[in-house]
């Protein structure tokens, strides 16, 4: 790219390279037994229960060509995310020979460590700041997705609430990947890099588009610790497009929705099938398309008109770890595109210390909220009247001219 080769260490993470940084991790983690133990309550080196798990950072390293992963370690419990432990470790897998990968690097509680053998023996001399941490609770953890709590309304909860149904049937055709709805037609795919597509989008006939697609979405990290102030997430490197799990009925899409499963060849010998990982449904908007009302200003009206809101709904999700990206590309019958995402599953936290409170906000007793940023990309390749389209803004500004009809005035 650019008239250069792309180095072999900007390569994405593979299942493999995880396993091996797992055991690495491993073997580095046995001196710092005792200290995880005895702080945490759990541990990674020889872990069968009570385990630790990590999350990695990126980009890894500071410079091309380097391959460095900042990793932060977190108790294994639901929502790991938001547990991490106070310990961060750098460490260097560029090397071909996993043999040759070592800790470089050391982060605990706010001090920096060259070794785990250097933070091993300032644990043992007594001299080292600990982090202690409570116990979780077997329930009613903060981190799960277990309802607690009630409304003060007492307003009834334990029944359903409102469902989307079809009384007539459906008003969408599906034939493979083509899509007619109303007015329009489109073919669509799952890009397993990058997620959902769409091509040739016409309304009534009329080509508007050539392709609308999902292309990449960031997200920038800052924070005291280095891990939170190396993250720059740029998902589609972490397959943002393969990650489409399975979509729960009633909850992700609509009962009577329409359940398309995937198939991608990402990290893997073969194709995977993912099933019911996209849907199509029609959604009422609850608002109407357009309408009036004509009042004849005397207590009466002359005539109302109005027309149903509704949308044609093409959703998927993306799982990149700890955020939930639900896509939508949205059809309305007035010949309207609408391309929506929401960002949801658990925040990328880190461990809380004095000093990170100038770069988020603390959330739990020992959960750092880091600020972050997120940008989404899309691709929108226009054919509207013919394809020779162009783009440019316009500007308002202010103009101070006399009134004509009231001479003086401005």
């Amino acid at each position: 790219k650019g008239g250069r080769a792309i180095p072999f260490a900007a390569r994405p993470m593979t299942q493999l390279e995880y396993e091996l940084l797992h055991r690495t991790l491993a073997e580095a983690m046995e001196p710092l037994y005792q200290l995880l133990r005895n702080s945490t309550g759990f541990w990674y080196h020889n872990c069968s229960q009570r385990c630790l798990t990590f999350t990695d950072i990126a980009p890894r390293g500071l410079a091309p060509g380097e391959r460095r992963s900042w990793l932060v370690l977190q108790r294994f419990v639901e929502g790991f995310f938001l547990h991490p432990v106070g310990l961060e470790v750098l460490v260097d897998h560029r090397d071909p020979d996993p043999r040759r990968w070592a800790v470089q690097q050391l982060w605990y509680n706010g001090h920096y460590f060259s070794s785990p053998q250097e933070l091993a023996e300032r644990y043992e001399q007594g001299t080292l700041a600990v982090a202690r941490l409570a116990e979780p609770p077997s329930r009613q953890l903060f981190s799960s997705y277990e309802p607690r709590g009630r409304f003060a309304t007492g307003t009834p909860t334990e029944v359903h609430g409102a469902k989307v149904c079809e009384p007539q049937g459906r008003r969408y055709r599906l034939r493979g990947n083509q899509l007619e709805y109303g007015g329009w037609s489109l073919a669509f795919r799952l890009r397993s890099s990058a997620g959902l597509q769409l091509f040739d989008l016409r309304f009534n006939g009329e080509r508007l588009a050539y392709e609308v697609s999902v292309q990449e979405a960031i997200a920038f990290y800052g924070g005291h610790t280095p891990a939170a102030m190396q993250t720059k997430y740029m998902d589609a490197g972490w397959g943002m497009g393969s990650v489409t799990y399975e979509l729960a009925r009633g909850i992700d899409c609509p009962e009577a929705a329409t359940y398309l499963d995937a198939h991608h060849l990402y990290d893997a010998d073969g194709p995977v099938r993912f099933s019911s990982a996209i849907c199509v449904f029609e959604l009422p908007t609850g608002v109407p398309l357009r309408r009036h009302f004509d009042s004849d200003f005397q207590g009466g009206f002359h005539f109302y008109a109005g027309l149903e809101g509704q949308a044609l709904v093409l959703r998927t999700t993306s799982t990149v770890y700890n955020y939930d990206y639900i896509w939508d590309f949205l059809l309305y019958p007035n010949g309207v595109m609408e391309a929506k995402v929401h960002a949801t599953g658990f925040i990328h936290a880190t461990f809380y210390t004095p000093q990170g409170q100038r770069y988020g906000s603390r959330v739990h007793s020992h959960l750092l909220g880091n600020l972050h940023t997120h940008l989404v990309h899309y691709k929108v390749d226009l054919d509207i009247a013919g394809t020779g389209n162009s783009f440019e803004t316009v500007d308002v500004r202010f103009e101070n001219i006399s009134n004509p009809w009231s001479p003086g005035a401005r």
